[in-house]
């Protein structure tokens, strides 16, 4: 019976990531990676942050790789700055420029539009959503240890 509910998560994650992907193609984010999805998010969450600051968001990544997802946001794609931090003139900040911060909206409002069928297929009974939060909220924590355990071996 277990076996069958992980059967089905796997399933609705890929035709969720399908359906975004059938939603992007007909963006500009479309163009977008995933990872480089997820900075301009953090960045937007966040604030500006340093490259060390990005890292700690992306374990197991290394930082060439991350910087390379920068610079292409920023040179490529012109959605990130850099300016100077003013406590510490040898830091360099990222941040998101005016066209980050629209590409930003846009995929939050995908991402809603993307979460639509399945908010039908959920329904509005409260003691079945309220299952569901707990399960999900379960594997949010799950999820983090894992994030955290992974980062802590890396050190």
């Amino acid at each position: 019976m277990i076996q069958d509910l992980f059967t089905n998560i796997a399933r609705l994650s890929i035709k969720m990531r399908i359906y975004r992907a059938i939603e992007a193609a007909g963006s500009e984010a479309g163009d977008l990676r995933d990872r480089e999805m997820l900075i301009l998010e953090i960045l937007s969450t966040q604030g500006p942050m340093s490259m060390s600051d990005l890292l700690r968001f992306f374990p197991g990544v290394r930082q060439s790789t991350l910087s390379t997802d920068v610079k292409r946001l920023r040179s490529e794609l012109e959605m990130v700055d850099m300016k100077v931090d003013r406590n510490d003139m040898r830091v360099h900040l990222i941040e998101l420029s005016q066209k980050g911060r629209e590409k930003v909206a846009e995929i939050k409002a995908r991402q809603a539009r993307s979460y639509k069928p399945l908010a039908a297929a959920i329904g509005d009974e409260p003691d079945e959503i309220a299952v569901l939060q707990r399960v999900v909220d379960q594997a949010i924590e799950l999820v983090d240890r894992e994030i955290t355990r992974h980062a802590e071996s890396r050190d």
